[in-house]
């Protein structure tokens, strides 16, 4: 500590540009401008300042340090200088004889015992601090300068700056003035009292308050809650603190009103507001399982909740709360396999009585040594301490029980571990040494080169030494990265992890140098692909989550709404759910909308919205169905459609999170640059195409798309790729629905027997929405009701939760095909199935015995067909059941002759045919003998009565059409 020759008391720490503008600003020119700018974070003289801190603030002002990190943060202290200002006045000598005695006196109050206790002293200090802080702020330019007070803030100021360095700058995350907020450091309770004596020592008459608090929100220098419990906080919020509160009901400061002149009822509602808020905020963001405050408040909640967040300044904090878990590692003696003595004693001394910090899961693994190490989770930590022999905890993951990835090279492991160790910021020459120490073991195991590995080590450390892979670890391990099936996903401004490019390339921007991002493209492709390695994986969680809740079924298919910031989850939805919604007017005009799509399958079509949120569960594996929703143009399966993107989308989005990127079935599943659209891990929630054309070309689902249906409602995943991209796994939704006028062909047989269909009998217009009251809804305000989508999706996990207490037997049971509209006709073409019924085609007994050919060319000519192709003619008749056999009879051979299974009831037919009628399978008509009618297809319905009685073991070959025109 040092007084220079203008009288300001300056510390090692103090910047020389600081002391400068200080000593500039003593001269009254200077009165009314700023100190000096807003601090850039590389511009301060400190070691490691500022490192892994969002959105900081740091201002050098006339009246102190204003700093602010936002952020939530757990375990914290909060540190307050006593009389800050007036002790350093003392100090510099600036007060005069009479405030110099009240100051005596103050520090005499507080070094009484007790002094709190009575009433009459506390009143007595109070009153001198008043007045002493008052002095202290009042500029003296008797001398031409402003001598008291800026004298003596300057002094203060660069005695806090050297208290914050004292702590480590990258630990502090608010000042404000004479006080501030940071992590609590190991061993917090010693290094406290080492900092009293240090300062103390220093600068007579000083003296600090501290406690510490559990969790903190910082919003800004002056914005900050801090919280134990929901009775012991600290409120410094603008917008619900009691004082802010009762400022903006009456426009008066509490601050400075007269107790006689305060408004006390007033004061109770900003009392019970300040209180409710803190209430919402603890229970919301750091208490297990609760989503907020009592179920009766549930609606006001969800009202209030994202603008108390936002006030709180949660939604400005980028890192949120980073979770704890505490572990102690031990060699696993029944599974190490480690035969060296001197290894196995290394790594036990170096674990024992050690407690460790990892901000993830951890489980067991065998080392980079070879070791079994056994891993246990501490979950009492507090209550482990007292009971056990640790002595230390640490706040990173040594090296010594890092496990060394499949063909990984050990430069490799040493790069990652070096980056590591950067990273966690926390006694790193230790680590470095203790890695130097296992990389001699390792080479000593492995006939390495100790000395070279060494050197490798060194130039590691001492240099920034960092290629991509490097680049690539360490965008992994960000606290807002996942990377999932080889994918970078990046949590957005919702908190919702996206593999937007927007809001990628905004994350890799702030990683890339300048000259990288020169050469963006290159750079991120790069990345990218090393991220596609299988050492980098994650997992989303299943769920979906709205601004104020995490929504998901637990593991009794219960549902369960809690924070959104506790939980990594890529499905955003815009409404929250609530149970309340089932005694709204929305909630009935829905289920009278959804009775209307589907009367005879409700509970088919409830149950289609309800495997929204199963997918990739065993569910949809087990019953391995598509949807297809037919129905009249105008029935509302768009509506249905529009219904959950409003909810699901985005606004503004480009692209559909509930359509397909193509309304072409094949190419959804062909078309690899389609595929990779369609990804969930895009924010796709299921695969629906709209309004599906029934012209003959469109309508076909191929064998190929077939194909990969089957795989993708069986849950198998699907390898492509957009364009300019590599190849990688790409997880299509499970759940597919085709909404269409006409039934889709088929070709597959297997895709076919997939397919379930509900019947959508009635338009919109026929069968409107209704009330409660009976009163019509207007389609467009139905649409737009935010209490409609709210009902939609209280529904979708109400279905989600019944489908999951169900048995296996229970869930097949709903969708069994007796209850699919799906008929016999379901795979013909529109015009198939109406030359069939026109010509008095009644069952599949009708064609047996003609020849395809010549089915073919009537069919062609009565229903003005000339370019159908006759492939695809005899692949719709083969869907129906039909075998085309080539027949010898009557001495001539006849190929493609349509015929069924029974091969005996075919023949005998043909035969009875020639006989009785004289018609042969190339001729479709003959001559009535009596009439002289000439008589065509119908001809062949002849003795369907006799041989339905003959073979009643084929009993389908007679059953009746039913026609779907």
């Amino acid at each position: 500590m040092l007084i220079d020759d203008t009288g300001i008391m300056t510390f090692s720490t103090t910047p020389f540009y600081l002391i400068e503008a200080e000593r500039l600003h003593l001269n009254k020119a200077f009165s009314g401008n700023k100190l000096l700018l807003e601090q850039k974070n590389d511009e301060l003289i400190v070691t490691s300042a500022f490192e892994h801190m969002v959105k900081t603030s740091f201002n050098f002002t006339n009246n102190g340090i204003y700093s602010a990190t936002k952020t939530i943060i757990d375990d914290v202290v909060q540190i307050d200088v006593h009389s800050m200002l007036p002790t350093f006045a003392y100090k510099l000598g600036l007060l005069n004889s009479y405030y110099k005695k009240l100051f005596d006196r103050k520090q005499q109050i507080e070094a009484m015992p007790n002094y709190q206790n009575n009433t009459e002293l506390v009143r007595e200090r109070n009153e001198i601090k008043l007045k002493l802080n008052l002095y202290c702020s009042t500029n003296d330019s008797g001398q031409g300068r402003y001598v008291n007070r800026l004298l003596a803030v300057y002094s203060s100021m660069n005695f806090m700056f050297d208290v914050l360095n004292y702590w480590g700058m990258s630990n502090i995350v608010n000042c404000l003035n004479d006080g501030f907020i940071m992590r609590v450091p190991r061993d917090f309770e010693n290094q406290y009292l080492k900092f009293k004596d240090h300062y103390q020592a220093e600068i007579d008459n000083l003296t600090f308050s501290m406690k510490r608090w559990q969790h903190a929100i910082i919003k800004s220098p002056q914005e900050y809650i801090l919280i134990n419990s929901e009775e012991d906080y600290k409120c410094r919020n603008h917008n619900f603190d009691v004082n802010s509160v009762y400022q903006s009901k009456t426009g008066k400061s509490l601050r400075k009103l007269k107790p006689k002149d305060v408004d006390q009822g007033i004061v109770e509602l900003a009392q019970a507001k300040e209180r409710r808020s803190i209430k919402m905020l603890n229970n919301y963001l750091f208490k297990e399982g609760i989503d907020g405050v009592d179920p009766v408040d549930q609606a006001e909640k969800l009202n209030n909740i994202k603008q108390i967040l936002a006030k709180a300044g949660v939604y400005d904090a980028q890192y949120l709360i980073e979770r704890k878990y505490y572990y102690y590692f031990t060699l696993d003696e029944e599974n190490n396999t480690q035969g060296e003595d001197y290894v196995n004693r290394f790594t036990q001394e170096l674990l024992r009585n050690q407690v460790f910090i990892s901000g993830c899961k951890l489980k067991d693994r065998i080392n980079v040594l070879d070791q079994a190490i056994k891993t246990t989770e501490i979950k009492d930590i507090d209550d482990y301490l007292e009971n056990t022999n640790a002595s230390v905890i640490c706040n990173y993951i040594p090296s010594v029980v890092d496990l060394i990835g499949e063909g990984q090279s050990i430069e490799d492991w040493m790069k990652y571990e070096v980056q590591r160790i950067r990273n966690s910021n926390v006694e790193q020459t230790y680590q470095f040494n203790l890695l130097a120490l296992v990389i001699q073991i390792w080479a000593k195991l492995h006939h390495g080169n100790a000395n070279q590995l060494g050197n490798y080590l060194t130039k590691l450390w001492q240099g920034k030494y960092l290629d991509q892979l490097d680049l690539a670890d360490h965008i992994y391990n960000a606290p807002n990265t996942l990377v999932v099936d080889g994918r970078l996903l990046v949590k957005d401004e919702r908190g919702i992890y996206s593999t937007k490019e927007s809001v990628v390339n905004h994350l890799l921007k702030k990683y890339f140098t300048k000259k990288e991002k020169q050469q963006f493209k290159n750079n991120k492709n790069n990345v990218l692909a090393l991220l596609a390695d299988e050492k980098y994986q994650d997992q989303l969680g299943d769920g979906f989550q709205s601004d104020h809740q995490a929504i998901f079924l637990d593991q009794n298919a219960e549902i369960r709404t809690d924070s959104p910031f506790k939980y990594q989850l890529n499905h955003h939805v815009n409404v929250d759910y609530d149970p309340t919604i089932v005694n709204s007017s929305e909630y009935f005009q829905l289920n009278y909308f959804l009775k209307h799509l589907a009367p005879k399958g409700l509970k088919q079509l409830k149950a289609m919205l309800g495997l929204i949120p199963l997918q990739y569960t065993d569910i949809m594996s087990e019953l391995r169905v598509f949807i297809v929703l037919k129905g009249k143009s105008g029935a509302g399966k768009s509506t249905l459609a529009v219904l959950l993107e409003k909810f699901f989308n985005d606004e503004g989005q480009s692209g559909s999170n509930i359509r397909s990127n193509t309304q072409n079935v094949n190419q959804a599943f062909i078309n690899g640059r389609y595929i990779a659209l369609n990804d969930v891990k895009n924010g796709k929630v299921m695969l629906w195409f709209d309004d599906f054309q029934a012209n003959e070309k469109r309508n076909v689902i191929t064998a190929n798309a077939g194909t990969v249906i089957n795989g993708v409602i069986s849950e198998m995943a699907v390898t492509a790729s957009a364009k300019y991209e590599a190849d990688h796994p790409v997880t299509l939704p499970s759940l597919i629905v085709i909404a269409t006028n006409a039934m889709p062909q088929v070709t597959q047989e297997g895709t076919a027997a997939r397919m379930f269909v509900i019947n959508s009998p009635k338009s919109l217009r026929e069968d409107p929405i209704k009330d409660e009251q009976g009163r019509v809804v207007n389609v467009s305000d139905f649409i737009n009701n935010p209490k409609v989508w709210q009902a939609l999706f209280y529904i979708i996990m109400q279905e989600a939760s019944k489908l999951l207490k169900m048995s296996d037997k229970e869930r097949q049971k709903i969708f069994n095909h007796k209850y699919s509209a799906a008929t016999k006709l379901a795979a013909l073409n529109d015009s198939l199935e109406l030359f069939l019924e026109n010509e008095g085609i009644t069952s599949l007994y009708d064609l047996v015995g003609i020849q395809a050919n010549r089915l073919f060319n009537v069919y062609k000519d009565k229903m003005k067909q000339p370019s159908a192709s006759y492939r695809a003619f005899t692949e719709q008749l083969e869907m129906l059941g039909f075998v085309m056999k080539r027949k010898h009879f009557n001495g001539k051979n006849y190929q493609k002759v349509i015929c069924v299974k029974n091969d005996k009831l075919a023949q005998e037919k043909i035969k009875a045919m020639f006989n009785d009628l004289h018609v042969t399978p190339d001729r479709l008509g003959s001559v009535d003998r009596t009439t002289g009618e000439i008589t065509t297809l119908k001809t062949w319905r002849y003795k369907y009565d006799e041989f339905k009685k003959k073979y009643p073991q084929s009993s389908a070959v007679f059953t009746p059409f039913e026609f779907n025109n």
